[in-house]
């Protein structure tokens, strides 16, 4: 199984719609899209409305159209935006790609899909955030019940007996790098102010979500922070073999004149980089 990694390509935001389109038409490029899984790890649009979630929805539908199996996650803009995240659009948005998010599935996560080799477990770290004062910030809460029940899940002979892969769109490390960044070359203050906040702002139960699935998955997916990193290191920490940052695939926020997405083989658990040039 090949697994195509993408986040947080905010449709909506600049050009974003029309790089989005470059990404699946290279991805569509590809091969045989039967071969590949989708995997969309929030963060689809860049704010929670209607109308670009029907922009977001013909994206996936090119996908989908062609046979690729596309999974997808909400992200704090599918949700609200930057700040704060909102029940009413987190309904909307899971009602109107229910398709990709739960597939026929009842509409609850953890979700769970199989393939003959592979159990990939959808998770919405958005769902613990919502309350009034919780909301606020966007930093991700999956929530009590939602780790009790992927607990549960991981214990059964269909996950089991399978790969194992595991998406959400908060970055999902208690203590590492991914807190504490490399905020580029700008003034002093904003590396202060980066190096300081960051382990402010990620995702709120992270240490209950690590002891949850250590030793228990092959490969756990997100994005949120846009630093596209490889954080097997990390995750090996846990017993987990390999984890990845996806960035945003569309290059939102980034210094770079280049958009990429990684290939993941699940087996032999080989990575590849695939990048697609934009026009300027």
């Amino acid at each position: 199984m090949k697994i195509i990694h993408l986040s947080d390509t905010h449709v909506g935001r600049d050009n974003n719609e029309v790089r989005c389109d470059r990404l699946v038409d290279d991805i569509l490029s590809l091969g045989n899209p039967r071969d590949y899984v989708v995997i969309h790890t929030g963060d689809l649009i860049n704010a929670g409305d209607q109308a670009l979630m029907r922009v977001g929805g013909d994206i996936l539908a090119r996908l989908s159209s062609a046979k690729c199996r596309v999974l997808l996650c909400p992200g704090n803009h599918d949700c609200g935006d930057a700040m704060k995240v909102d029940p009413t659009m987190a309904r909307h948005f899971r009602e109107h790609f229910s398709a990709y998010i739960y597939g026929d599935q009842a509409a609850a996560f953890p979700v769970l899909t199989l393939t003959e080799d592979c159990a990939f477990i959808g998770l919405d770290s958005n769902e613990a955030e919502m309350g009034w004062w919780e909301r606020w910030f966007a930093e991700g809460n999956l929530g009590a019940a939602q780790i009790e029940k992927l607990s549960a899940l991981l214990d059964t002979d269909k996950v089991r007996k399978r790969f194992v892969v595991i998406y959400l769109h908060h970055h999902p490390f208690f203590d590492s790098y991914i807190v504490r960044p490399d905020v580029g070359d700008g003034h002093y203050l904003s590396h202060l102010f980066g190096w300081n906040t960051r382990r402010f702002r990620r995702l709120k139960d992270a240490y209950s979500l690590m002891q949850c699935i250590r030793d228990r998955v092959d490969l756990l997916l997100f994005g949120h922070q846009h630093f596209g990193l490889d954080y097997s290191a990390e995750s090996q920490r846990y017993g987990i073999p390999q984890a990845f940052d996806a960035s945003s695939s569309t290059c939102t926020q980034m210094d770079t004149d280049r958009m990429r997405y990684r290939i993941i083989d699940t087996q032999g658990s080989l990575v590849s980089t695939r990048f697609v040039q934009f026009p300027p």
